[in-house]
């Protein structure tokens, strides 16, 4: 699991990257958990703010709309100037943003408050700190694992924030949420370590042209070969084939997953569930995710990219259409069917990003991906709302449906395989 293509398992360079990884995914769990304890506090206290639908839609989307603004130049700092400081930063405004939410006093400032958090949301520095450090055959594992640690606060703090909301009040999550935010600071600030150097200029020399597919960098002292799709080092990701095509799937899996849980409850409710129901439907819906992620990252370590985010699509459109057309009494089992289809298709997808684009420039990479991601869950859940308004519950699942069928089209004719297990011990043979 190392960038160093000749470190030996075991050694010093091995121990400090599995270190380094470790801290990066328990940050994450940990930040996680935080968000995921006001999931339930937030629409109620916006409405209650707000007294108005709009505003109350307003308060929920600004998270991902700034986010996906904050990505591109995050990721590109990170480029430039290294990881780690861009993290440490982002990490703590992210923790100020949230401690503001939790004394916010009118709905203008809970928005204001609510952007100001999201700034601190880049994950496509993180995501470009575990592609630096695990090779290509391992990265699709490395993304599930990004997914899971994401599953499992889930799966803890969505039950546990409720009960700390009926017992403490609806701002006690917002204020835990800030204590755990800081935490995960604190513990980047311990144990976080540089996967690419500050000073580029000095420790990353010019890339080496080996031929048409692939360039060599000098990391640290150590040569590693990095494939790519356009000679280096003039090296541009939009040149890359099936880069936007990529960003075009995952913008469409993340519509869907904002359309859906924007409006879940709500779709719940309508089935006559209580609110406990909930929290017991979206634990086992949770845990199907966790493993169709599981799932997908290691089989797309084997057999490549492309094949498991078609599986998941395909697997996801006819279950949303489903819906349409089944008994209530088996709506939710239908849904956590398609969950899972979502699931197998996001490691992969990040991972065959990471897949296309060298080292020196996938930070920035990331960045795009993921504000066409972060951009797409926001605007599932305005659109959403606007297909419900006019043509009832169901229309969000027609709506997914239909995307995620052009997107399997898109998948077919435009994805390029990507980086596999299978492929590289081919090669040393």
């Amino acid at each position: 699991m190392s960038t160093e293509s000749n470190s030996k398992a075991g050694s010093p360079v091995e121990k400090r990257l599995k270190i380094v990884a470790f801290t990066l995914l328990l940050s994450e769990f940990v930040r996680s958990l935080g968000y995921n304890l006001y999931t339930i506090s937030l629409p109620i206290i916006a409405q209650q703010m707000a007294q108005s639908a709009i505003l109350t839609g307003i308060a929920v989307s600004i998270f991902g709309f700034v986010q996906s603004i904050a990505q591109i130049p995050f990721g590109r700092l990170s480029d430039k100037h290294g990881r780690r400081g861009i993290l440490l930063f982002s990490a703590f405004v992210y923790a100020l943003g949230a401690l503001m939410v939790g004394f916010a006093q009118d709905i203008l400032q809970f928005i204001l408050f609510r952007a100001i958090q999201a700034f601190g949301a880049v994950m496509s520095v993180l995501q470009a700190c575990l592609s630096d450090i695990f090779p290509p055959e391992r990265r699709g594992t490395a993304m599930a694992w990004f997914s899971i640690v994401y599953a499992v606060g889930t799966i803890v703090g969505l039950p546990l924030g409720g009960l700390i909301a009926g017992g403490f009040g609806l701002r006690m999550p917002f204020y835990l949420c800030a204590i755990l935010s800081f935490v995960s600071a604190g513990i980047l600030v311990l144990f976080l370590r540089e996967t690419l150097p500050g000073k580029i200029k000095q420790q990353i020399k010019p890339a080496q042209v080996v031929d048409d597919l692939h360039i060599k960098i000098t990391y640290s002292g150590v040569e590693r070969e990095e494939v790519t799709e356009v000679p280096a080092p003039a090296f541009h990701y939009y040149r890359v084939k099936g880069f936007f095509q990529t960003c075009i799937i995952g913008l469409t899996v993340s519509f869907t997953m904002g359309s859906f849980f924007a409006f879940a409850p709500i779709f719940l409710e309508s089935l006559g569930y209580t609110v406990l129901d909930m929290g017991l439907i979206f634990i086992p819906g949770i845990l199907v995710f966790f493993c169709g992620s599981i799932f997908s990252g290691m089989l797309s370590d084997r057999v490549g990219r492309k094949m498991p985010i078609l599986l998941g699509l395909c697997i996801a459109v006819p279950f949303s259409f489903l819906v349409l057309i089944v008994p209530s009494s088996i709506v939710v089992p239908i849904v956590i069917v398609t969950l899972l289809g979502i699931a197998i298709c996001q490691p992969p997808l990040t991972a065959l990003i990471m897949d296309l684009v060298p080292m020196h420039i996938r930070g920035n990479a990331a960045g795009v991906y993921n504000t066409m991601t972060v951009f797409g869950n926001a605007l599932g859940a305005l659109i959403a709302g606007f297909f419900i308004q006019s043509f009832g519950l169901n229309s969000q699942f027609l709506l997914s449906g239909t995307l995620m069928a052009c997107s399997i089209v898109v998948g077919l004719i435009f994805l390029p395989r990507g980086q596999t297990r299978y492929k590289k011990e081919k090669k040393n043979e």
